[in-house]
């Protein structure tokens, strides 16, 4: 009977099964979702903080500081160097439509040196304050070949192979273009030299293509503040401005003619002094693939310094051939830059296009190679200098 019973029990069982198609057991649990596991996740977090209240709180606070810190300069220094860029562009626009509008005659250049009001004879010493000839004593520590071959320095360079065989002597003709006549003279004379362009000369593309064809290199030669009473001229760096007009100032004169390899400073005695200044310049020519030569013109200069911190390609002068405006000293100085280039391997000499500079340099030019020197371009120092190829 009670067997009887069982089976009726599991015929009814069965029969329900089979109508609503289920069993009776529990479905399993479905896994938790995104949304369930971030509820546990904050849940856990608040938990946490609220265990370790006030050290969260520093923590926060401190972190919020930092990135504000850092946040706003990185800012700060953006806006800066897109407003600085910007105010350079407009005033480059500036000037070519007042050029367009008004003819040439106008524009802010200029064709020889007595047009600049109250400019003195250029030269780099101050009056009666001959510069004296510096050597690289012990040999400038040598810096690592980072820069690529497309650096603007290398692209044009002057192409020069021997670097070893024979100590190297640079000249470098600074204020080439403003005494139209005489720059002529300068660059028609044998190379390979490196003629160095005053920003506001005129006509500068035409005359360096011409410089360049005659197989010299190109600088630029940008006007700085001196420590004395001389005049840079127009657009000269200032230790007064704010670093937004220099980095002003020295784009402006970047785009005044291409194909030049770098910058040296013309006069300069005071702003090269300054390393806040000279970063901000160096900080223009490292993204550009310039090089920087340093005139030297304050035993004080921070210029080469400075490139080399910053990862700028330098060099620097080691004589000034005509300080004094005659024939017989500037003989005098090609003779002392011949026992610097023997004794060190390589010299720089900058002079400029003086009357009296440019007889005694058509006299030894052609003299070089038979005294067992070889007439190099700046690049080619600076290569030397550093070991680099």
């Amino acid at each position: 009977m009670a067997r009887a019973n069982r089976l009726g029990h599991n015929a009814q069982m069965a029969s329900r099964k089979n109508r609503s198609g289920k069993t009776n057991r529990r479905s399993p649990k479905r896994p938790p979702g995104l949304v369930d596991r971030l509820r546990s996740r904050f849940a856990g977090l608040s938990a946490w903080f609220a265990r370790h209240r006030w050290p969260s709180i520093v923590v926060a606070v401190i972190a919020m500081f930092v990135g504000s810190v850092f946040g706003g300069y990185w800012i700060a220094e953006r806006l800066d160097l897109r407003g600085s860029e910007r105010v350079a562009r407009d005033t480059l626009e500036d000037m070519k439509r007042s050029a367009a509008a008004t003819g040439p005659a106008v524009a802010p250049k200029y064709a020889r040196i007595e047009e600049l009001p109250d400019f003195p004879k250029y030269t780099e010493a101050e009056p009666g304050k001959p510069m004296p000839t510096l050597e690289e004593k012990p040999p400038v520590k040598k810096v690592a070949a980072t820069f690529q071959a497309e650096q603007t320095w290398r692209r044009n360079a002057v192409a020069f192979r021997d670097l070893r065989s024979r100590p190297l002597v640079a000249i470098v003709i600074d204020d080439v273009g403003l005494d139209r006549a005489r720059s002529k003279r300068a660059w028609e004379l044998p190379g390979p030299m490196t003629m160095s362009f005053l920003p506001y000369a005129r006509d500068l593309p035409e005359q360096a293509r011409a410089a360049r064809s005659r197989g010299h290199e190109l600088m630029l030669h940008m006007p700085m503040e001196p420590s004395g009473r001389n005049d840079p001229g127009p657009g000269a760096l200032m230790v007064s401005m704010p670093d937004v007009e220099v980095r002003q100032k020295l784009l402006i004169a970047l785009e005044s003619f291409g194909g030049y390899v770098g910058i040296n400073n013309h006069m300069g005695s005071r702003f090269t002094a300054n390393r806040a200044d000279m970063e901000v310049v160096m900080r223009q020519l490292k993204p550009r693939g310039l090089m920087f030569l340093d005139s030297r013109t304050s035993p004080q200069s921070v210029g080469d310094q400075t490139a080399q911190e910053i990862g700028v390609p330098s060099i620097v002068r080691h004589v000034f051939l005509d300080d004094e405006d005659s024939v017989e000293a500037v003989r005098r100085k090609l003779a002392e830059t011949e026992a610097v280039a023997r004794r060190q391997g390589f010299v720089v000499a900058i002079g400029h296009p003086h009357e009296s500079t440019l007889q005694a340099l058509a006299e030894w030019l052609p003299t070089v190679q038979g005294k067992g020197l070889a007439l190099a371009p700046s690049t080619a120092i600076l290569r030397k200098r550093n070991g680099w190829d």
